[in-house]
């Protein structure tokens, strides 16, 4: 089968050629329509369900709200975790799904049962947007030079600038963060309303039931219909103003008389702030202001959308703002992708590079060593038409890890195969015509490269039973570099018979045609060197074997044992994320005095240049954070651009000094902006590790957190820690004493509906503007609210002598009717799986997780007692490795099974297939003590590597077992022994030449330093320690392996076997060939007697043999 496709292809040479072409046509095609991404996608199928409700405490939102919609959601299908964090008025659920639901079969399902929970009435669940943790990929603010208020800028945000964003094709969602959003507050005191008789809620139904329009249908005349409109609705503060409230003795009481209306906002529920480098306005800091953050819907492209959003953007600024205001580019995710693409070009070009020299160096010519390098850019593009075939994007899991070594395996032993039969060509070879010979050349290892690029694919195969978050990491890297190698294999399989042919063709015809390589004196001494070293090997070969495994074998028990364990290294996404957390309980504008100095301690390193603080959370709930947490995002300059050369790690620490000592008694944690969204998505923390602990009530599962964070602070490798649900704070209370209410005739209901409105400023209506000659110039749509003067609501004993209207016109103090105090309650509760949860979290510094986590086990469980109906879990990216450990323990031993299958297929005998799998421990030592001498832990990158290594190793096995039964099988005479070292020093340049450029090929991407490089340099170390173990005692060890397993008898019991390792390299056999060149044809018959005339000479050569043995 291998020998008809060469046939073929060489048959037909010139449409070999042409199809390779339109291959390499088709694959720059792909390339340029693939999506391109920072990082791939890996978060779970997702739903967020926002429920509001504005005013009310933690508790009782939990009460009314999440439980009952925790009810009735439990029976959705295909849910794999169930969360809630509930604040002050609002609760944000979030579900994740299994792996393969369908983002609109998740969606549907929460619709269809949301709807028959159990809520009030004014509480209308929404779903979060179609976008996914990585989704954010734009920030923008919203500045004037004009000294618009923040409230215009905000205005402008909501009613101009988010609806031409969110009209564009592929956004899912636009937040708005910062900003005073505009309402209409109609003032008023008790005193008036006691002096017209009147309550709060008189007013409130006065200003609803005045804001309406209506129809009156349509107005037949004639031939013609007109609609009837009848216009109520309030379209500015004058008409609240003349609404009429009551008739008291004919003279109509109006808002007016009761109050005034006035232009104001709702109690803030974010800040935002920034500082930054302007080049003509040097530095700008701004203290309030808007952000617009711009979500794309799951599995857009990045690059597509970020087009769309600064053409967008541009459009925005040119002909829709008014003077003086404008959109600036805070974050863009395609500067992260343009990075990332950088730095994976960077490394492959390095790649390519150390794999040109390697191979002139190896091969000694230049035509040869280029016809190998042609397989890297055909592989690659092969590879993009099939990764933009099955829709897997071009980002740095994908691409980072590819090995142009391993690409060229194959093309390095079909290449030096055939210049190693060009040279030793007889006359007799010469007389079959280059084609012929170049199909025997090529059949000689075809075998041999099919099985071993074969044994390297099947080796990724258990990588697809990855699932979840390491599924969705290492799966596009598994097909990617599976496409590339298949790639490889067929252009070795096809071109580069045919690019040889062509090359050489007067080399091969030449009756005295010199050197084909360049003379390589360092080689020919390697080699006369080896040749002694194996000879000596050989001699000794059951010590060598005994003393090689057994330092193998000790050296792979104490490398495993101080080996630690994480999921995966962090990320460097250039930027990061400063997380600050003041005292609980504190306020809003207490809070925002301190962000300035914040961002000046932050500011003031060169290498930062932009700084944006975030205090709170957004208006739309989807991030639902207390006042006291401020998060930073921190923009840095290009590492090559910074000035002093220090690290970023170096950075991080002195910023975390100055800021400890800049603001004592302040909590700060540090992160990546991506990951820091997929770890809370996917785990409902961002810590490293979070020792949840659940039951009922949350005194006793604080008093059980604080047990075990008192054991995390004096664990080694803890930093960062704290328990995430802060404690109970202060809150006004107002408890209704209902004998006391009964007494005066006054309903609970009209008590609550002056707390809720006049103090609380509900939004009860909504006033609709035209457009206008001042910001924003299009229609919006403000809220009405009805409260009481500042006098009345700014203190407790205010709010008691608040007077409430009995219906005999008393003036009832709120202190008779209800006892108001201050009363410690939660500000957040967090749910998991239908129970309350407090999370114990810490990041874990200078140490394995495996390792810390394990510690921190046993001594909780020796420290801390759970009372009945508590229980404590470990989760975090603990969680992930916990799943992925079990995952890899059955991964690993299955593709060690399926290597061995694949060899037992080629070799059909047992002890050959031991031989070659040798390779596999001796390549994982290296790879274990190149992790240590690194300083990394064993994780899932790392894991890789080792799958892909074993395939790799495997290769080299393959290669020399084969070779060595090649030469038993062509010669009769020869030992086992001579065989053995006649065959490694074939192959020692082969060998050499595979498993150097495999090893080097992969060096830069295990230095390289650049954003998005922390994945595969795990995964390169591996491969490069592993392959560097392997090259050494693989050459040295493998033939006294072969001589102990096999042996002269075994190898006689076993010689009549005919099978891909036993088949004889036969030149001269009789094979139809049609459609040669006329020079090849005319030597056929000659070519056919000779064949038939040397079969007869070694018959008889053979029974002369045999009768001599038996005289």
């Amino acid at each position: 089968m291998i020998r008809n496709l060469l046939e073929g292809v060489l048959r037909f040479r010139l449409a070999t050629l042409i199809a390779s072409a339109a291959a390499i046509v088709f694959g720059i095609w792909a390339w340029v329509d693939i999506r391109k991404e920072a990082y791939s996608d890996i978060a779970d199928t997702q739903v967020r369900l926002i429920a509001k409700f504005p005013g009310k405490a933690a508790v009782e939102v939990e009460e009314r709200i999440t439980i009952p919609i925790e009810r009735v959601l439990n029976a959705i299908p295909k849910v794999a975790v169930r969360r809630s964090r509930t604040i002050n008025g609002l609760v944000v659920f979030q579900f994740v799904f299994e792996d393969g639901t369908d983002d609109y079969f998740a969606r549907t399902r929460l619709l269809e049962r949301v709807r028959d929970a159990d809520i009030p009435a004014e509480v209308e669940p929404t779903l979060g947007p179609m976008s996914s943790p990585v989704g954010e990929i734009y920030r923008y603010i919203v500045e004037s030079k004009s000294n618009h208020t923040s409230m215009e800028l905000r205005t402008i945000q909501d009613w101009v600038i988010m609806p031409k964003m969110l009209g564009i094709p592929g956004i899912a969602d636009v937040v708005t963060f910062g900003g005073l959003p505009k309402q209409y507050h109609v003032v008023t005191t008790p005193d008036k309303l006691i002096r017209y008789k009147l309550t709060i809620n008189d007013v409130i139904e006065a200003i609803q039931r005045n804001n309406l329009n209506t129809g009156g249908n349509l107005l037949l005349q004639g031939e013609q219909g007109f609609p009837i409109r009848s216009l109520g609705a309030i379209r500015e503060p004058k008409h609240i103003e003349n609404i009429v409230v009551k008739t008291e003795n004919g003279v109509p009481v109006f808002i007016r008389d009761l109050g005034s209306v006035e232009i104001s906002h709702p109690i803030p529920s974010g800040v935002l702030g920034y500082t930054i480098q302007n080049d003509q306005e040097g530095l700008i800091d701004v203290d309030s202001s808007v952000q617009g953050l711009v979500a794309i819907r799951r599995w857009g492209d990045p690059n597509i959308m970020g087009e769309r959003i600064r053409a967008k953007v541009d459009e925005i600024n040119e002909n829709y703002l008014p003077d003086g205001v404008r959109i600036r580019t805070t974050y863009d995710r395609t500067d992260l992708v343009n990075y990332t693409l950088r730095t994976i070009g960077k490394t492959l070009v390095e790649g390519v590079v150390v794999v040109s020299l390697v191979l002139i160096f190896f091969i000694g010519s230049v035509k040869a060593s280029l016809v190998v390098v042609a397989t890297i850019p055909f592989a690659m593009l092969f590879a993009f038409l099939l990764m933009n075939i099955t829709g897997i994007p071009a980002s740095l899991l994908s691409l980072g890890a590819i090995d142009f070594g391993i690409i060229v395996d194959g093309a390095v032993v079909m290449v030096e195969n055939i210049m190693r039969r060009y040279r030793d060509a007889s006359p007799i070879d010469k007389k079959k015509g280059i084609i012929r010979f170049t199909v025997d050349s090529a059949s000689e290892v075809g075998t041999e490269i099919i099985f071993s690029i074969l044994i390297i694919v099947l080796a990724y195969l258990p990588i697809f039973s990855f699932e979840r978050i390491e599924g969705r990491l290492f799966k596009p890297m598994a097909f990617t570099i599976s496409f590339a190698i298949i790639g490889a294999l067929i252009f070795s399989m096809t071109a580069i018979p045919v690019m040889m042919s062509y090359i050489y063709r007067n080399y091969f015809e030449s009756q005295n045609p010199g050197p084909i390589e360049w003379h390589n004196p360092f080689y020919e001494w390697l080699e006369r060197k080896y040749e002694r070293l194996i000879e000596w090997l050989v001699e000794r070969s059951k010590r060598v074997v005994a003393i090689c495994f057994s330092v193998v074998g000790s050296l792979l028990v104490v490398g495993g044992l101080s080996l630690g364990t994480e999921f995966l290294p962090e990320m460097d996404e250039g930027g990061f994320n400063l997380r600050i957390f003041f005292p609980v309980g504190i306020s809003l504008p207490e809070s925002k005095k301190f962000i300035p100095r914040i961002r000046q301690l932050i500011y003031k390193n060169e290498q930062v240049n932009v700084v944006l603080s975030q205090l709170g959370r957004n208006d739309d709930g989807t991030d639902p954070l207390p006042p006291n947490r401020l998060e930073v995002l921190v923009g840095l300059k290009d590492y090559d651009d910074w000035k002093e050369k220090i690290t970023k790690t170096e950075l991080l620490l002195r910023m975390r000094n100055d800021l400890e000592a800049g603001l004592p008694g302040t909590r700060v944690s540090f992160s990546q902006p991506i990951m820091d969204n997929l770890s809370e998505a996917i785990m409902g923390t961002i810590a490293d590790l979070a020792v949840f602990v659940s039951g009922n009530d949350l005194k006793v599962m604080r008093q059980i957190g604080n047990e075990v964070l008192e054991i995390v602070k004096e664990m080694k490798g803890a930093s960062e820690y704290g328990i995430e649900q802060e404690a109970d704070s202060p809150q006004l209370t107002v408890r209704v004493d209902r004998e006391a209410a009964a007494r005066y005739g006054i309903n609970v209901s009209d008590i609550q509906q002056m707390v809720e409105a006049a103090i609380g400023m509900q939004r009860i209506d909504t006033l609709y503007e035209g457009p206008s000659d001042i910001p924003p110039k299009t229609p919006a749509r403000f809220g009405i609210v009805v409260r009481f003067s500042k006098d009345y609501r700014t203190s407790q004993r205010a709010i008691e002598n608040m007077p409430i209207i009995s219906p005999k016109g008393e003036r009832i103090p709120l202190s008779e009717l209800a006892k108001v105090t201050l009363e410690d309650g939660p500000t957040m509760i967090f749910r998991q799986e239908g129970r309350r949860t407090v999370t114990v979290r810490t990041n874990i510094r200078g140490r394995d997780q495996g390792g810390f986590v394990a510690e921190l086990r046993k001594k909780v469980q020796e420290k801390v007692k759970l009372p009945e109906g508590y229980e404590i879990r470990y989760g975090g990216q603990y969680e992930n490795l916990a799943r992925v450990g079990t995952r890899l323990a059955m991964v690993i031993p299955l593709t060690i099974a399926i290597i061995f299958g694949a060899l037992y297929l080629l070799y059909k005998n047992l002890k050959y297939v031991y031989v070659a799998l040798a390779c596999i421990p001796l390549s994982l030592v290296g790879g274990i003590y190149a992790l240590l001498l690194r300083g990394y832990y064993f994780n899932v990158s790392g894991g890789v590597g080792f799958i892909s290594l074993f395939g790799i190793a495997t290769m080299a096995g393959v290669l020399f077992v084969s070779r060595t039964n090649h030469l038993l099988h062509e010669d009769d005479e020869i030992s086992v022994r001579e065989a053995v070292k006649k065959a490694a020093v074939i192959q020692l340049r082969p060998m050499l030449m595979t498993m150097l450029l495999a090893l080097l090929g992969l060096i830069p991407a295990t230095l390289a330093s650049g954003v998005g490089s922390d994945v595969q340099r795990p995964l390169a170390t591996v491969i490069v320690g592993g392959l560097f173990s392997a090259l050494l005692l693989v050459l040295t060890v493998l033939p006294s392996l072969y001589l102990i397993l096999v042996g002269e008898r075994e190898y006689n019991l076993h010689k009549k076997q005919k099978g891909p390792a036993f088949e004889p390299y036969s030149y001269l056999d009789q094979y139809p060939l049609e459609e040669y060149e006329s020079e090849d044809l005319d030597s056929l018959s000659e070519t056919k007697k000779t064949s038939s005339s040397s079969k007869e000479k070694k018959s008889s050569d053979s029974a002369s043999k045999k009768t001599k043995k038996k005289k």
